[in-house]
């Protein structure tokens, strides 16, 4: 606690007491190349609706607020480890300042956003799986999130945003991903962050990240973040506002192609995105010490890597639309694919995807049935000191091979403030091995907009 004394400012207490950060995939890429909108229609969108004009005023003053409760109740009712039932909720607070409207700044925004938690894990209490079922468990506390500025250019071309960010919000994701309840595909690929430190929501670092659009087909998002693996534990209540830069740097590029995404565009719109990353710091080897041998047998310390890297593939394509241009309503598909060297990550192959059908019922337009798949191998180079662990130990549990999960999920949109979600999971090779029996998952997600 002494690095944050001279850091945090009453100003910064105050503002991570009143901020619960509204889930990210509330914050999507393509409001960044939006012109301002008119404002919100308060009393139709939210629960609370426009406090009686001062949410309005509020607005063209240049201030929004905007909060989020979202509660996920699942049970395992065959299979794992053992059966139950397990509760965990989030609730947020994200508010945003024009800078524009309140200081005649063109194009710049300040924001500031925090969480509440609380609740337990199905997968690790009960289930015992990696791919954890519910994706807003973690970080079970008052936390604050995002500190940042934002400027956009060239008649919103270029956006800019530097200060305490994540990684996970603006690379390899999808709002398509925010669709599902298990955290493999909800929010972004999982591997990428089990991997390495990549900051995701909802754990912020100092960064900066440019999204220049070059015209309506193509699009680059480049950013820069400290990599520190321990910014986001839990006693700072993510306000650790050190940079640590000898514990890692990650650097990230991506380039999308987004054909039919214009408005009106005729034809059916998708999204193809390839990324990249680098980052310093230090990664032990999975299997071999200095010397090439097994470091499990000998008994020496792994082999130490001064980097890492991969790389990932996305793709989004709607098949079939109800209606002309511009309707979103119809059938969508997506995959995503990440690679790593298997030497330094846990998942050096992962792959997710699925598909939905947005408005499938008559007179239902708004709700979403959702199939989604995901599966993840174990590094062959952990299993193989697993199983080296295995013949000295006998009582160790079989080396992890790979974990697969299927999702079927139905959205379904009472008003534009609240849903409920039925949910059903099937989980294969739990922890990625066969000893612990296939789970099976039953459950829901509520949601509502304050």
């Amino acid at each position: 606690m002494k690095r944050l004394r001279p850091v945090v400012t009453p100003t910064i207490l105050l503002l991570s007491i009143i901020s619960f950060a509204i889930p990210a995939q509330a914050h999507r890429p393509e409001r960044y190349f939006k012109k301002i909108l008119p404002p919100p229609q308060y009393e139709e969108q939210t629960l609370t609706g426009d406090w009686g004009g001062v949410r309005d005023d509020m607005y063209q003053s240049g201030v929004t607020i905007t909060s989020t409760y979202v509660c996920d109740v699942l049970g395992c009712v065959a299979g794992g480890k053992d059966q139950g039932a397990r509760y965990d909720h989030s609730l947020g607070l994200d508010i945003n300042f024009d800078l524009e409207q309140m200081a005649d700044i063109k194009g710049m925004q300040f924001h500031v956003s925090g969480l509440y938690r609380a609740g337990r894990s199905l997968s690790s209490d009960v289930i015992g799986n990696k791919f954890v079922v519910s994706s807003i468990y973690g970080h079970e506390q008052f936390r604050f999130y995002w500190l940042y500025l934002e400027q956009a250019l060239f008649d919103d071309k270029v956006n800019i945003r530097v200060g305490r960010i994540a990684s996970g919000d603006d690379f390899a994701r999808s709002d398509i991903y925010w669709i599902y309840m298990n955290n493999g595909i909800d929010g972004m690929p999982i591997s990428i962050p089990i991997n390495f430190a990549f900051p995701v929501y909802p754990t912020a670092t100092w960064g900066a990240r440019s999204i220049i659009k070059f015209n309506d087909l193509f699009y680059a998002t480049s950013g820069i973040y400290n990599a520190d693996p321990d910014v986001g534990r839990d006693d700072m209540y993510g306000l650790d506002f050190s940079m640590r830069l000898s514990r890692g740097i990650l650097g990230m590029q991506e380039i999308a192609f987004t054909p039919n995404t214009a408005k009106d565009a005729e034809g059916y719109p998708g999204h193809y995105k390839v990324g990249g990353f680098v980052v310093s710091g230090e990664f032990d080897d999975l299997y071999a010490n200095a010397s090439g041998e097994s470091f499990v047998m000998t008994g020496d310390a792994p082999k130490k890597h001064k980097a890492n890297y991969g790389c990932y593939f996305h793709a989004d394509q709607m098949l079939y639309r109800e209606g002309g241009p511009g309707t979103d309503q119809g059938l969508t598909a997506f995959s995503i694919i990440t690679l790593a060297p298997s030497n330094t990550n846990l998942f050096p192959f992962f792959w997710d995807g699925g598909i939905f059908y947005k408005g499938l019922i008559p007179t239902r337009d708004n709700d979403i049935a959702a199939f989604g798949i995901v599966y993840g191998t174990w590094s062959p180079d952990n299993t193989h000191s697993e199983q080296i662990r295995r013949d000295v130990e006998p009582r160790v549990m079989d080396p992890p091979k790979y974990e697969l999960v299927l999702e079927f999920t139905y959205k379904l949109q009472i008003t534009p403030w609240v849903f409920v979600q039925p949910d059903f999971q099937m989980v294969f090779h739990p922890g990625g091995t066969a000893k612990v029996p296939d789970a099976y998952v039953v459950g829901g997600r509520f949601g509502l907009s304050f």
